[in-house]
C-alpha cells in the first residue's frame, strides 16, 4: 500500500541530505532506526514526571513539551514529509525556551488556559517559521535557541552554574549527542540500512540530556 505521505510536500533534504540512514519515501515508516528511537523521549519524559512528587503545572506542561518533541520526531522520521521536519526542529526549540517563556508568564501572571494557548501558538508559528527552510539553517537557529538558554542560566544561577551535578550531566550528554548528530550528518563510517544510526544515538543522547536538565530545574537530587 503506497503511504498518503507521498501524496505531499517531502522534506527539502531528500533525495541525499537527510543523514546516513536510508529514507524509504515509498514505505509508511521512512527512517525505522530514527523513528523507533524516538521512543527514548517518552520513557524519559515519563520517568522525570513519576519522580517528581509535586505535580506543578510548570512539571505538566515541560512533560508536555517533552511528548510534544517525541510526537514530532516519530511523525518526522516516520513521514519526511516538509511539515512534520519543521515540527521536530520547533520542539526542539519549545523544550530549550520552555522555562524562560514560563518563567516569564508567572511573572505577568497569565493564568492556565491562556498560556497553553500561548504556548500552542508559539508552536504554531515556530512551525510555519521552520517551513521550506534549508536543513543547516535550522541547525542553526536551534543552535543560536541553544547558546541564549544557556545564557539564562548563567544569567539564574550565576557563573558557578555548573557546579549543578544535573546541569553537568546534561551538557555532558547533550555533546555526546551532538557528536554523534555530526557523524550521522557527515556519513561518517555511515551504513544506510543499519539499525543502529548516529541519529538515533543523537535522539538516547538528547533525551537522557532533558531528563538530567528537568532534574536540575525542578531541584531533583
Amino acid at each position: 500500500m503506497v503511504p498518503i505521505w507521498s501524496e505531499y510536500s517531502r522534506a527539502n533534504c531528500l533525495p541525499d541530505n537527510c543523514g546516513c540512514e536510508l529514507v524509504r519515501v515509498d514505505q509508511w515508516l521512512a527512517q525505522y532506526s530514527a523513528f523507533w528511537s524516538s521512543f527514548f523521549y517518552v520513557i524519559f519524559a515519563l520517568l522525570l514526571y513519576y519522580q517528581i512528587k509535586e505535580k506543578s503545572l510548570a512539571l505538566k506542561l515541560w512533560v508536555g513539551s517533552l511528548l510534544f518533541l517525541a510526537f514530532s520526531s516519530f511523525f518526522g522520521h516516520g513521514s519526511f514529509l516538509e511539515f512534520a521536519m519543521a515540527m521536530d526542529f520547533s520542539g526542539i526549540v519549545l523544550v530549550m525556551s520552555f522555562f524562560a517563556l514560563f518563567n516569564f508568564a508567572q511573572k505577568k501572571s497569565i493564568s492556565t488556559p491562556v498560556l497553553v494557548l500561548l504556548l500552542l501558538i508559539y508552536q504554531f508559528l515556530l512551525c510555519l517559521s521552520f517551513y521550506s527552510l534549508h536543513k543547516w539553517f535550522k541547525v542553526g537557529i536551534c543552535s543560536v535557541i541553544f547558546s541564549v538558554t544557556i545564557l539564562e542560566l548563567i544569567k539564574t544561577n550565576g557563573r558557578d552554574f555548573l557546579k549543578e551535578k544535573n546541569l553537568k550531566n546534561a551538557l555532558v550528554w547533550f555533546g555526546v549527542a551532538f557528536v554523534f548528530f555530526m557523524i550521522d550528518e557527515f556519513k561518517v563510517m555511515c551504513d544506510p540500512e543499519s539499525w543502529l544510526s548516529g541519529h538515533s544515538v543523537w535522539h538516547l543522547g538528547t533525551a537522557v540530556s532533558l531528563y538530567y536538565y528537568g532534574k536540575a530545574r525542578f531541584r531533583l537530587n
